[in-house]
């Protein structure tokens, strides 16, 4: 990110301001979508919510589904409710004579038939018993079997459900569960299952007499964190049983019962295509028979609300009456249900208040029978992030840049297409997207970056006429202050890599040189270097007689700025090469002696400021700061360590895949603390080849035995060096110095020694 903070804050072409803040409002945001409080959560689904009223699900009108309702005109005819059971047997023989494929019962039976006469009895005290009734309770058919027998004549699920007051004993499982986890996954089952699938504290179920008769049984549970139903759980877990006995919902209890499958499939995302955002992300979708459903994470089903429809219900007073036409019973799936008010069984969801629980488990079925799901698929987050992310950075860099106008449209647009977006997602592919957070958030940077930079231009206009008055015509000041970016004020703070070149013994070569000639040598030497400098994008600072300063990263960013200043200093050692061959034969022709040419080259890298600096006068653009001079210092380091090219210790960090030879820890001049410093030794190509290794291997023995004081046994290392170092081809005479040096250390060494190399000259 540093590159971006350079390009954000570099001069006044982006001005700070605008900048910052809009940029403080763009992280806060990023990190509140991170955080996702439930805030956030509520106002998606009130976002959603909307969606589903303004486009509410279309019922298909062949949907084989229907609800059996214990309405208010069925109370009315017979009586109250709890029914007693042979009523209920009766009803479900009347749905089995029309033909219904399955019935599921939403109404869980949790206590014996009071009405049944043995229960009855056990009610009254003993001495109301007489033996006559005794007898005749004990012949008196038991309402539950009753009703059990018609539950086994016929194909019908019963309920149970799910509460924090409900007993520890858990329903009846008809099924097996499966997993599909994929072989990548290292998390077991059941840590998947405890991480993703809600677990209730306690069970409602249904008696076992009605329970063992039925073929099937599903829970009745549609909410478990919300009082508005908007996803509703197809599996749960129980606690105190193990994890992998799972329970299914009611409506897909149902399906699984009609298609006479035996078992559910749990697909986890990162199995066969479920792979989303790079990680497991819980549930994917759960597969009974032929029916595949999408679920979100914990295996829950949005629901798609279509509202309530009158169409789906027939009336139990209907049924039982035997006014309901066959063709509204026939292999249709049948729930059995109530929509009376004082039943309590009614529900909230998004599109309407009160409705009947039981038409939430027909809505479901609906939704796999059509396949027909919404989805907030397990990437929504990441991507609405990214979106942000991505989107918010182009206003925190463009506010500043664009005219009011164009930002407007820019702002405008980019805000519509957060709403848009979104809405046609949920019309045409019935995905979830958040059409709310990422559009607020961009028009509160747009707002609060526009005024800032309003209040910033305005001053800047102020600031300009004032610096160009002085030495800009009138007119060329109207059109800086009419277009500010056409000149970058003062300087900027940003990391570039600092060269120093300077030849040796100079003083000893311009000797042989008349005006002229001294001349020429300059040229032909300063002007292949320069070009090297160039080609690899580097900024010619300024020529120190025979010395050139250069730098990269400034005024324009070069990636890699490090890379390309070792590799130039590389190609300025191999040209000098080729110009020491030409000079020598020039002066073997003119019969003088050939002085062999060499330069030494200093790197840095490091933060420094950049600019034009100079006076009202005349202006130049530089480099300012401790690493430019440091750049320097290690410039003049090549002679004192006998190599060619000498590198900082960022420089190295930077360009690791050079051939680096660490050379020493010192102390330069002006500086409080050590400098790490090694030789360019050769481009990447060196740097593989094991004779390089071996070098760089004997030369950390050296350091370390030279550092900790060991110098007798470090000067017996020197030999090694030199000898990978012959072997590599670095013939440099950097261990005939340092074998002076731990000679003198060896005679003289100092009480205080720490391994540092104190430098003397500059």
């Amino acid at each position: 990110m540093r590159w971006l903070w350079r390009w954000l804050f570099g001069g006044d072409r982006a001005p700070r301001a605008p900048i910052l803040v809009a940029l403080l409002v763009l992280l806060n945001a990023l990190l509140l979508r991170i955080a996702d409080p439930p805030v956030l959560n509520r106002l998606r689904d009130i976002a959603f919510d909307n969606y589903q009223r303004l486009k509410p699900r279309e019922r298909p009108a062949d949907i084989p589904v229907r609800i059996v309702d214990i309405d208010e005109a069925a109370l009315a005819e017979y009586g109250q409710w709890p029914w007693p059971r042979t009523l209920l047997a009766t009803l479900i023989e009347k749905l089995a004579e029309k033909g219904a494929a399955v019935i599921a019962f939403d109404v869980v039976f949790a206590e014996p038939d009071r009405t049944s006469l043995g229960q009855m009895v056990k009610g009254l005290p003993d001495d109301a018993l007489s033996a006559e009734l005794r007898l005749l309770a004990e012949k008196a058919p038991d309402n539950d079997r009753i009703f059990a027998a018609a539950i086994k004549d016929a194909t019908v699920i019963t309920g149970f459900g799910f509460d924090a007051h409900g007993g520890s004993v858990p329903p009846r499982r008809f099924a097996g569960v499966a997993h599909n986890t994929g072989e990548q996954n290292a998390k077991s089952v059941s840590q998947l299952i405890a991480q993703f699938i809600p677990q209730q504290t306690g069970a409602v179920k249904t008696i076992d007499v009605l329970e063992s008769a039925a073929q099937g049984g599903g829970s009745v549970t549609t909410e478990v964190d919300s009082a508005i139903v908007r996803e509703v759980p197809m599996l749960f877990r129980l606690a105190g049983q193990r994890d992998e006995d799972l329970f299914p919902a009611l409506s897909i209890e149902t399906l699984r019962v009609v298609q006479g499958a035996s078992t559910y499939l749990v697909r986890w995302s990162g199995a066969q295509g479920f792979e989303s955002f790079g990680a497991r992300t819980g549930v994917g979708a759960i597969r009974v028979g032929n029916a595949s459903i999408d679920t979100d994470a914990h295996g829950r089903v949005a629901l798609y609300d279509t509202g309530h429809l009158a169409e789906r219900f027939v009336s139990a007073r209907d049924v039982l009456k035997g006014a309901v036409p066959a063709e509204k019973i026939d292999s249709h799936i049948v729930f059995v249900g109530t929509s009376a008010v004082g039943l309590k069984d009614l529900r909230n969801t998004p599109l309407q208040s009160s409705v009947p629980g039981v038409e939430i488990h027909a809505q479901i079925v609906e939704q796999i029978l059509s396949q027909n799901f919404l989805e907030r698929p397990d990437y929504a987050d990441g991507a609405e992030f990214l979106y942000l992310a991505a989107i918010g950075l182009v206003f925190v860099i463009l506010i500043p840049r664009l005219k009011a106008a164009t930002m407007f449209l820019v702002a405008a647009l980019f805000v519509a297409i957060g709403i848009a977006v979104p809405w046609l997602a949920f019309t045409r592919i019935h995905l979830l997207f958040d059409p709310i957070y990422p559009p607020v958030t961009l028009a509160a940077i747009y707002i609060t970056g526009s005024a800032l930079s309003f209040m910033r231009a305005e001053r800047d206009r102020r600031e300009i006429r004032g610096a160009f008055n002085l030495y800009l015509s009138p007119d060329q000041v109207e059109a800086v202050v009419r277009n500010p970016e056409l000149l970058a004020l003062g300087g900027e703070q940003r990391e570039i890599t600092v060269m120093f070149t300077d030849v040796r013994g100079f003083t000893r070569i311009s000797e042989q040189f008349d005006p002229q000639g001294l001349t020429r040598f300059m040229n032909r030497l300063l002007t292949p270097m320069t070009g090297l400098i160039q080609e690899r994008r580097g900024t010619i600072d300024k020529y120190m007689g025979d010395a050139i300063m250069a730098f990269w990263n400034a005024p324009v960013d070069v990636p890699n700025h490090a890379q390309r200043a070792c590799e130039t200093s590389l190609a300025m050692q191999a040209r000098l090469v080729e110009l020491n061959a030409e000079w020598r034969t020039e002066a073997e022709a003119e019969g003088r002696p050939h002085i062999p040419v060499a330069i030494g080259i200093g790197l840095n890298t490091g933060q420094a400021t950049v600019g034009n600096f100079g006076s009202t006068q005349r202006l130049q653009y530089s480099c300012l700061g401790d690493e430019v001079n440091l750049a320097s210092r290690l410039e003049g380091l090549c002679k004192t360590y006998a190599v060619g090219i000498v590198v900082g210790e960022n420089t190295w960090r930077q360009a690791s895949e050079f051939a680096m030879i660490e050379l020493d820890l010192v102390m330069v001049k002006g500086k409080t603390e050590p400098e790490r410093i090694c030789a360019l030794a050769g481009d990447a190509s060196v740097a593989a080849r094991p004779a390089f290794k071996t070098l760089v291997d004997r030369q950390e023995a050296f350091l370390i035995l030279y550092r900790t004081g060991a110098f007798s046994e470090a000067l017996s290392v020197i030999a090694e060096c030199a000898e990978a170092a012959q072997a590599l081809g670095w013939r440099q005479g950097y261990y005939e110095m340092m074998r002076e040096r731990v000679d003198g250390l060896i005679d003289d060494s100092p009480p205080d020694w720490n391994g540092v190399y104190v430098a003397t000259e500059k």
